[in-house]
């Protein structure tokens, strides 16, 4: 390649590095800091989780130690503090808990319903939503405990929620569609499960379906 060629290349590249070079620097450095950022975030993330497990690890221990004040502390910390880790709704159930065994209904209720609205594991939302749903049938607010049970992502409750919703409508004296749901909860529940007799004893309690 002859020397003229050489300083026409060289040209080319001054002019594109006049244009676009400081783009190219700018996007270097925006994704070195996207890079760092997202470690970052993941480290604190960790730390969180990890500190927010040790502090539930900590709340169950002083709970079944009969520690019960400290075990509260440390579960409302979680509530507070750590609301974003799967650690806080199990911490809001477990209060609940602790405010029921006290006797405090409408504490527990309270806790049931955090629990419900921020926990971030369906499982433990799930589990908060029946048994908010219980308490208000057993209370006797029938229309409040089925509405909590309107839910579309049933994520593996799905024999739960059919058997409550058979109590709630029994409770009304609308037999035969508990008795539709007492079915639906049986065909949810796994092959073999322990619990099928009960609600087979709930469907016999039921009588004779009318006819048509």
């Amino acid at each position: 390649m002859s020397a003229y060629a050489d300083q026409e290349e060289l040209d080319k590249l001054k002019a594109w590095w006049k244009n676009y070079g400081s783009s190219v620097i700018f996007g270097v450095l925006l994704g070195a800091a996207i890079l760092i950022g997202f470690r970052y975030w993941t480290h604190y993330t960790e730390q969180r989780l990890q500190a927010a497990s040790v502090l539930f690890d900590r709340m169950m221990q002083d709970f079944h130690s009969k520690k019960l004040e400290t075990a509260r502390q440390s579960g409302e910390s979680l509530l507070n503090d750590s609301s974003s880790t799967p650690y806080a709704g199990m911490a809001g159930l477990m209060l609940a808990r602790m405010d029921f065994e006290a006797g405090d209904a409408a504490g527990g209720r309270k806790h049931l319903q955090w629990v419900v609205e921020h926990a971030e594991d369906a499982a433990t939302t799930h589990a908060a939503r029946l048994r908010l749903a219980r308490i208000n049938l057993d209370s006797g607010d029938k229309q409040a405990a089925l509405a909590l049970l309107e839910v579309k992502d049933l994520a593996g409750f799905e024999a739960e929620y059919a058997e409550l919703k058979g109590d709630i409508y029994l409770a009304q004296g609308q037999r035969e569609q508990a008795r539709a749901a007492y079915r639906e909860a049986l065909k949810q529940l796994p092959a073999g499960s322990p619990y099928a007799p009960v609600i087979s004893m709930k469907l016999d309690d039921l009588g004779p379906e009318k006819s048509s």
